[in-house]
């Protein structure tokens, strides 16, 4: 029973300064398969709660854990999955897999 308060004791402040953040920048892509790997991409990222990618604005925004996780662990989730975001660019390799349809970079699109 000691042991159980002692493990309390030192869990209780880490679990009320933990608090739930949102991320939001810009990511390129094209459609709504890029959304669903953009998506995907951030929220395969522990700590992640929530995630969206806005088509026409290319707003990203995602709600998380900041005693799980940090902006830059979803940013580099991201752009691993190749997509830029507004200060990086995404992973060469992994962009040329994406099908054309979310190919940004060779052409526009509205």
């Amino acid at each position: 029973m000691r042991k159980l308060l002692l493990l309390l004791a030192f869990v209780a402040p880490i679990v009320m300064f933990a608090a739930e953040q949102t991320l939001t920048m810009k990511v390129s892509g094209n459609c709504g398969s890029c959304k669903k790997r953009i998506v995907k991409a951030a929220e395969s990222v522990t700590g992640v709660e929530d995630a969206n990618w806005d088509k026409k604005t290319k707003v990203f925004t995602a709600t998380y854990d900041d005693a799980k996780t940090t902006p830059d662990v979803i940013k580099k989730a991201i752009l691993a999955s190749g997509y830029d975001v507004e200060d990086a660019k995404g992973d060469d390799a992994a962009y040329k897999t994406l099908p054309d349809c979310c190919k940004y970079r060779d052409r526009t699109h509205e």
